[in-house]
């Protein structure tokens, strides 16, 4: 069962971004001349945002629209903080929404991810993971609430696999 989880939560995972913060952040910048951070940079990007850009960074409330060769791949509503998501907003992609907190542009604090299959999860996030206590539940219907390490299920009956 725990392995069914596992299996389960990655798969809602692999609909977010990647935890990975480079030390080297890419920037993007829109046709105003604000910069984005990019951290995970693709061929053919590009962005658009409607808040304020203060010193050429995007900064302040405002919607943050990314693009794939032309063709529009997710939009960003809320907080920007020198050009990271920082603070409250919500993520809107083709297979699912997350609206909730947001530290150097990924989920942390508390959040809700939507997928379009039917599954959620909500509660504690960090470094764009499930990480703490939260619900999470799966698209035929079953609700499990505990505890999530960096994107896994624990199971409070197995014993933690940690170290």
């Amino acid at each position: 069962m725990n392995k069914r989880l596992k299996s389960l939560g990655l798969a809602l995972l692999l609909s977010l971004p990647l935890a990975t913060l480079a030390a080297d952040v890419d920037w993007i910048t829109d046709k105003r001349g604000c910069k984005v951070a990019n951290i995970f940079p693709q061929e053919g990007e590009s962005v658009s945002w409607n808040g304020p850009c203060k010193d050429n960074f995007a900064h302040g409330q405002g919607k943050l629209t990314w693009y794939l060769k032309g063709v529009q791949q997710e939009v960003y509503e809320g907080s920007m903080v020198r050009g990271w998501a920082e603070g409250k907003g919500k993520l809107t992609r083709k297979d699912g929404v997350y609206t909730g907190e947001w530290k150097n542009s990924l989920q942390h604090g508390q959040g809700r991810y939507e997928h379009e299959d039917g599954s959620w999860y909500e509660g504690a996030w960090a470094d764009g993971h499930p990480h703490g206590h939260g619900q999470m539940r799966t698209p035929d219907g079953r609700l499990f609430s505990g505890t999530w390490y960096n994107g896994e299920y624990e199971d409070e009956r197995a014993p933690s696999n940690r170290t």
